[in-house]
């Protein structure tokens, strides 16, 4: 007789089948992309803006994804890209609310009470450790990975709702609900998720990426991505017509909203049918195509997140602050000062400058072109260098890059590009306007 699968053990090790990769050439959830894009910009770390992590958790958090889908695919980002995670806190009051039957007297129903008794009987237990530790926020990335385990664990039909196993996965779901915690990138691992999603973006655009057939585990269920997504330029088309309506309706300066797919609900998390189909009928990905736009310096993204707010049981969709800038207006605008990075091709007023690629003036150039809202500051050597390698710091050939430039540019008849000091550089004005 063949040996089955005990369902009753607990597993092992949770395997993060949220993990999505950015170097495989092949499209990844816009979920994912978007999450990743947050990552590279501190959104979730306590030096961002946003210094509490359960606000950065609650406004970026994808609206199809779970808790768990969530907070496992952090965990995979950390496994790849080497951020710490820390800070991690947990909302008990609402963990109890949730379970609480009456106030005065305290009394709770179901799992919490569950795990209060046991704290009682064995406090050694597995559970009780590990659901003290989410109590005195000092879980770690193992016990995070832990208390997946338990909340995403097969539950056996024959098991009652009042088993432990049942009591375990419901009250450990709870908690993750109400999780947070920062995600701490170095510079290196920063510039390494940073060019990865460059570079996949530029796949985008150029037409590279390939339909994933691997499945996702989403809000409890296998999805797959759709047969057939959309190629660029018909991403292109689509947005392109979207934009120039919405600024012939109200300027340059608008909020913008996903309208290429149906509004997921917010009354309740939807059943396992309705995501399959969802995922499977996705073409465009607006995500993908938002970010390539701001690569491309079409526009500027100001805030990006969704519509969900406290007061508002709404359907739910993605939406962006944006600035349209004058390329998007004007295509050959761009050629006036434009960086190609994959050509290695530098564009002023219409002066075409080849590059050897990889090289200083290129690597200080894609560091310049890099976030279009950042060209016009002053830029200091140490810091073109820090993005480029914070393993060998040199800002010296970086300095002797941008004069290798200036003699490209005057031989061009352009003399006054740069602003230089010994420490810095920046753009002339005259040249971005």
């Amino acid at each position: 007789m063949p040996n089955l699968i005990n369902l009753d053990k607990l597993p092992d090790k949770y395997y993060y089948r949220n993990e999505e990769s950015l170097t495989e050439g092949q499209f990844i959830d816009d979920n994912a992309l978007y999450i990743l894009y947050f990552v590279s910009k501190g959104i979730f770390s306590h030096n961002s803006k946003s210094t509490d992590p359960q606000l950065s958790f609650l406004y970026f958090h994808p609206f199809e994804w779970t808790s768990i889908d969530f907070i496992s695919f952090l965990i995979s980002v950390c496994r790849e890209y080497g951020p710490k995670i820390e800070n991690t806190q947990t909302l008990f009051g609402a963990v109890r609310d949730e379970y609480e039957v009456s106030f005065e007297p305290r009394k709770y129903r179901g799992a919490y009470k569950w795990i209060l008794e046991l704290q009682e009987k064995e406090p050694k237990r597995e559970e009780v450790v590990l659901f003290n530790k989410f109590l005195k926020n000092t879980v770690n990335v193992d016990d995070l990975e832990r208390a997946l385990i338990y909340a995403d664990r097969i539950a056996p039909v024959y098991k009652d709702e009042k088993s432990e196993l049942w009591l375990s996965k419901n009250l450990f779901r709870k908690i993750l609900d109400y999780t947070s915690f920062s995600v701490i990138l170095n510079s290196k691992s920063e510039n390494k998720l940073k060019k990865d999603i460059e570079n996949y973006i530029n796949a985008f655009v150029q037409g590279k990426l390939i339909r994933s057939r691997k499945s996702k585990h989403i809000g409890g269920t296998s999805v797959v991505q759709s047969q057939n997504v959309f190629t660029f330029k018909k991403h292109s088309l689509l947005f392109r017509e979207y934009l120039q309506k919405m600024y012939e309706d109200f300027g340059k300066d608008v909020i913008i909203e996903n309208v290429f797919e149906d509004r997921f609900p917010n009354s309740e998390y939807p059943d396992a049918e309705f995501l399959r189909k969802r995922y499977a009928e996705r073409n465009f990905y607006f995500i993908h195509i938002l970010l390539a736009f701001a690569k491309q310096g079409l526009l500027k993204i100001v805030y990006m997140g969704s519509n969900w707010n406290f007061h508002e049981d709404e359907m739910l969709t993605y939406q962006a602050k944006i600035e349209l800038l004058p390329a998007f207006f004007n295509e050959e605008l761009r050629k006036k000062l434009y960086f190609d990075e994959d050509k290695a091709r530098f564009y002023v007023q219409g002066k075409e400058i080849k590059l050897l690629k990889f090289k200083d003036e290129y690597h200080t150039l894609r560091i310049m072109f890099e976030d279009p809202k950042e060209l016009p500051k002053e830029w200091f050597f140490s810091e073109i260098a820090e993005r480029i390698d914070e393993s060998n710091i040199n800002d010296k050939k970086y300095y002797n890059a941008i004069y290798q430039l200036k003699i490209k540019l005057e031989k061009q008849g352009i003399k006054d590009f740069f602003i230089t000091t010994r420490q810095s550089v920046k753009i002339n004005k005259k040249y971005l306007s």
